[in-house]
C-alpha cells in the first residue's frame, strides 16, 4: 500500500472533520459552558413544572451530644495507664475538648459579628453624615439660585407707577389693544352714570 502522504493527511483531515459533526448531532455531552449548564438546569426544572423542587438547607450549627443523665462508670481524672477504665476517660476528655472548643468557637463569631455590626453601623453613620452635608449643600444652593432668580425679576419688573385713579377713587382700569380697531370695545359704566340715550 504505497499512499501519498498529502492523500494520507487529507483523509485524516477528513474523519476528524466527520468525528466532531457526529459528536455535536449524536447529543453527547461535552464541556458546556456556564450560560449552557444554566440553559439545561433551566429546561430540565421547566420540563416537569408540577414537581417539587427541595431547597437544601443552610449549613448545621456544630453541635455535640448532651452529656447523660446517669453515668454508670465514673472515673477520675488520674485513670493509670492500662488500666480497664481508659479508654471512658479518653472519652470523656475528648468530649470535654470537643465542647471547650466549640464554646470558643461560638464566643469567636459572636466577637466577629459584633465587630461586624459596629463597622457596618460606623460606616452607615458616616454616609449618612455625609448624604446631610451634601443635601445642606444642595439647599443652600438651590435658595441662592432662588434669591438670584427674584433679584433677576425685580430688576427687570417695570416698576409701579402711580396709577391713575378716578374721581370716585377707583384707580383707571388698564387700556385693553385689541387687534382689529373696527371692533367697539364695551365699556361698563356705574349705575349712577348717565348716558343720555334718552332712559332718563
Amino acid at each position: 500500500m504505497s499512499l501519498s502522504p498529502q492523500l494520507n493527511e487529507a483523509s485524516l483531515s477528513s474523519r476528524s472533520t466527520m468525528d466532531t459533526v457526529d459528536l455535536a448531532t449524536s447529543g453527547k455531552k461535552g464541556k458546556l459552558s456556564a450560560h449552557e449548564r444554566q440553559a439545561q438546569a433551566i429546561s430540565k426544572l421547566l420540563a416537569n413544572p408540577d414537581k417539587e423542587i427541595r431547597i437544601p438547607d443552610g449549613p448545621k450549627e456544630k453541635s455535640i451530644r448532651p452529656p447523660r443523665d446517669v453515668m454508670k462508670n465514673v472515673t477520675g481524672s488520674s485513670a493509670g495507664a492500662g488500666s480497664g477504665e481508659f479508654h471512658v476517660y479518653k472519652q470523656q476528655r475528648r468530649r470535654e475538648y470537643e465542647r471547650i472548643q466549640l464554646m470558643e468557637e461560638q464566643s469567636q463569631k459572636l466577637k466577629e459579628q459584633e465587630e461586624f455590626d459596629r463597622k457596618r453601623a460606623e460606616v452607615q453613620h458616616k454616609d449618612e453624615a455625609k448624604t446631610d452635608k451634601n443635601r445642606a449643600k444642595r439647599e443652600k444652593k438651590k435658595l441662592a439660585a432662588m434669591k438670584a432668580q427674584a433679584a433677576i425679576r425685580a430688576k427687570e419688573a417695570p416698576k409701579p407707577s402711580s396709577t391713575q385713579r378716578t374721581e370716585n377713587g377707583e384707580p383707571e382700569a388698564k387700556k385693553q389693544r385689541l387687534h382689529n380697531e373696527a371692533v367697539q370695545r364695551i365699556e361698563f359704566r356705574h349705575k349712577d352714570e348717565s348716558d343720555g340715550d334718552g332712559d332718563a
